[in-house]
């Protein structure tokens, strides 16, 4: 009799076959253990190890003994006739067969059944009923969701908000594929809304989530990509890999989704820059830093991301990230304009110089030099080249439609808020730069973006604010005059100046603005306050001052409707002129 015979009357293929089904079960069932008690990686690897090792060992077992009526006998030892191994061959054949159903089952399973790996809360909606028409999502369009922490340690949740908001700027990089902003995608994080509300929500098609667990230097990320109309998972992947891969990873991933979304590309796929394991461990914890936007925060993210470009100072993406943190800590009122300015500028300006093609460092650079420098022409050569590197961008969306309020053009600027609202539909800051530029438009989509606010936020401040300016465009000075009140700072101070000079209350109205120029709430406030009287000798005096203060509400000017009571003062257009936002400079310039 052959060897071959032999094995297969001694059942050894039938064991191997058991064994191989058995072991797979085994690493499925290991591997959610692992996870659900946050386990180190190499358990999983130490499984594998021993199953591996096991293997040879039953293969000679198999052909050494066989299972008799009388128990367990060595082979050489039981003679044909005693032989029940036919008997023991159908035994087999039968758990081989309910193995392989389990592993079908699962298999089955986890393709098509929707699964979410973290719990959630406050879910949000967008819909037609809000005022917020949402188009028929395209076939390639698609959100990142925040991946999940699965790591022992949960200080480690920096690193998986992290590597998806790399991966989604990654995809971004795609003209060719739509992905909702990072703002809208990570709002749905600790919250319970299934995949198909939530691709609704964003008007997206399908959506990218995951999970990653990292222990010292290693690290396992999986990921899966769902189409959100029926749940299924186009593609799923797990890596154990270490902290040195995990920008191939990332390649990986954009790769994967271009490919399983069809998407024909005119240029290739976009890759992750690759740094020191070290910096990129120190710019995701700036990046966590600085979008907690506390003042503390902001200068730790600037200690953290200073610390990483001393070890990498070609790393383009720390120098955007640095800059971007400057400008905020000016916005937010942490840092002189003068230096603060300067030293985002100059971080901006070296990411730019490293990475042409860098859109968000281009965004950067358009606002310092609108609210900076007032160089306008710079600012739209600036803007100009990142809409062509992200057109769909929302936040380069929502600066050029602020260079377009700033020359007045304010259809087109609703129209670029709209847009980029379409592609980050739960960021406030568009919501409020919309509200704010339909005031004089159309306070019917102002009521439908504060009622937005309000469900999203049920507290929010700038539904609050946007409330009160509302309730003054629309004649409601009672109202409005009440609602500013409650505000309580130098907004509702603005406000009430005019709902009170509306309401005949001329002395409080100017004690008011007296108590703004006081507080220093900002002299072109106040000449928007006199232009709203048509007083236009006191109006020009204050623009005189924010002139020479270089207010940087200034620019702004012409978004604001009241301002329209100087049009025709001919002081207006030499004014604009000299700012250099006049209709002669838009057409120069646009």
């Amino acid at each position: 009799m052959s060897l071959f015979s032999e094995m297969k009357r001694r059942n050894v293929f039938r064991v191997a076959l058991l064994y191989l089904v058995a072991s797979w079960l085994i690493m499925q069932v290991a591997d959610v253990g692992i996870s659900l008690l946050g386990l180190p990686l190499w358990t999983g690897r130490f499984v594998f190890l021993l199953l591996a090792i096991g293997f040879p060992l039953v293969m000679v077992f198999s052909w050494a003994y066989e299972i008799t009526p009388e128990g367990l006998k060595k082979e050489k030892d039981v003679g044909k006739d005693e032989s029940i191994t036919h008997a023991t061959a159908r035994k087999l054949n039968m758990a081989v067969i309910a193995l392989l159903v389990l592993a079908l089952g699962g298999m089955v399973a986890d393709r098509l059944v929707p699964e979410r790996a973290a719990p959630v809360q406050n879910s949000v909606d967008v819909t037609a009923e809000s005022g917020l028409e949402i188009a028929i999502p395209s076939g390639q369009s698609i959100a990142v969701l925040p991946f999940v922490n699965m790591s022992a340690d949960r200080e480690n949740e920096y690193f998986s908000d992290g590597l998806s908001e790399e991966l989604l700027n990654l995809l971004a990089k795609i003209p060719e594929l739509k992905v909702a902003a990072r703002t809208s995608a990570f709002s749905f994080k600790d919250t319970d809304a299934s995949i198909p509300e939530i691709a609704d929500k964003l008007n997206v098609a399908h959506v990218l989530e995951g999970s990653v667990r990292k222990s010292g230097e290693e690290i396992r990320i999986t990921a899966q990509l769902i189409k959100a109309s029926d749940g299924y998972h186009l593609w799923s992947e797990t890596w154990d890999r270490t902290l040195v891969d995990v920008f191939a990873i990332q390649d990986e991933i954009a790769a994967a989704v271009v490919d399983a979304l069809k998407v024909e590309l005119l240029g290739g796929v976009p890759h992750a820059r690759v740094t020191d394991p070290r910096v990129f461990e120190l710019y995701l914890r700036a990046k966590a830093a600085h979008n907690r936007f506390t003042e503390e925060d902001l200068n730790e993210s600037v200690k953290l991301l200073t610390e990483a470009l001393a070890i990498d100072p070609e790393y383009s993406e720390g120098w955007r990230q640095l800059g971007t943190t400057q400008i905020n800590i000016v916005g937010q009122g942490h840092a002189p304009e003068d230096t603060g300015y300067a030293a985002a500028r100059a971080s901006s300006e070296r990411a730019l110089a490293i990475d042409p093609l860098s859109a968000e460092a281009h965004t950067n650079l358009s606002w310092l030099a609108m609210y900076a420098d007032w160089d306008f022409a710079q600012a739209a050569q600036h803007i100009g080249r990142a809409r062509q590197l992200q057109p769909g961008n929302a936040s380069v969306l929502n600066t050029y439609g602020v260079m377009n309020g700033v020359f007045g053009r304010l259809d087109s600027m609703r129209g670029l808020y709209e847009e980029a609202l379409v592609k980050d539909p739960l960021t406030m800051s568009v919501m409020g730069n919309l509200a704010g530029a339909n005031l004089s438009a159309d306070l019917e989509r102002v009521d439908e973006l504060i009622k937005r606010m309000r469900e999203l936020e049920p507290d929010s401040y700038s539904a609050d604010v946007f409330a009160a300016w509302r309730a003054l465009f629309a004649g409601d000075a009672e109202i409005a005059f009440d609602l500013f009140k409650q505000l309580n700072d130098n907004n509702g101070l603005w406000g009430q100046s005019m709902a009170l000079w509306d309401l005949g209350r001329d002395a409080e109205a100017d004690a008011v603005i007296e108590e703004m120029a006081r507080v220093d709430a900002g002299p072109t406030r106040i000449a928007f306050a006199y232009a709203w009287r048509e007083d236009g000798d006191k109006a020009f005096e204050w623009l005189e001052r924010a002139y020479e203060e270089r207010d940087y509400e200034l620019i702004e000017m012409r978004m604001y409707g009241p301002f329209e009571n100087l049009y025709a003062d001919p002081r207006w257009d030499a004014f604009l002129t000299r700012l250099g936002i006049s209709d002669a400079d838009a057409e120069r310039i646009f």
